[in-house]
């Protein structure tokens, strides 16, 4: 079983966090050539990151891949607690992924001041809908680790390493919950480990750029 994709993807972190709690050995290779590269769209024609491949299966979709890990390895669960609990898991890894995941974008791609003024509201919107469903507690949601820390953590890292540019993680701050939740996540061991991949995927972009 391995994951390809890379730590500069706040979807493949989500799968190698969840991995890294559920104790599972999942090396990360990079495609070669890109998401678009004839060798992976072969694999998937979505051609998106990350795509999990499990001898004859392949999965594209981070969530749905972190779905086939809690079936193949339910100890420890991703999902704890009960229906309820299991829902609000769900909703804050859906709020993030359709009202701020995809609005990262236009940080990266230098674009205009219009378009970097909307991405933020978007964000600010996605935050304001995750601090009012989440269910309370030392975690994204609820009481134990989760699939929504997975989710959330490498988002939160991005916000915070887009600050100094964009004041992205201003935007955090506004929200006493969500700060104190990443202030707690952030130096765990699981937060320093998807934190320092994060980091040197991003050095080594830079080193290839540069090279």
């Amino acid at each position: 079983m391995k994951l390809i994709g890379t730590a500069l993807s706040p979807y493949a972190s989500r799968v190698m966090i969840a991995a890294r709690f559920k104790g599972i050995d999942l090396p990360m290779e990079a495609p070669e050539e890109g998401p678009r590269s004839p060798a992976l769209l072969a694999l998937s024609p979505i051609g998106k990151i990350p795509v999990l491949v499990d001898g004859p299966l392949v999965l594209p979709e981070s969530d749905v891949i972190v779905a086939y890990l809690e079936e193949r390895f339910p100890n420890p669960t991703l999902y704890p607690g009960d229906a309820p609990d299991r829902a609000k898991i769900r909703l804050v890894v859906r709020l993030m992924d359709t009202y701020s995941a995809p609005s990262f974008g236009p940080f990266v791609e230098n674009s205009d001041p219009a378009a970097i003024a909307n991405a933020l509201e978007r964000i600010d919107q996605a935050l304001g809908f995750v601090d009012h469903f989440r269910a309370g507690g030392r975690f994204a949601s609820g009481p134990a680790f989760s699939a929504a820390d997975c989710a959330l953590i490498p988002l939160f890292h991005l916000l915070e390493l887009l600050q100094g540019g964009f004041g992205t993680f201003d935007l955090v701050r506004k929200r006493p919950d969500l700060e104190a939740w990443w202030g707690h996540s952030r130096e765990s061991e699981i937060g320093t480990f998807a934190r320092a991949a994060i980091d040197e995927a991003i050095a080594k972009m830079f080193r290839e750029r540069a090279g």
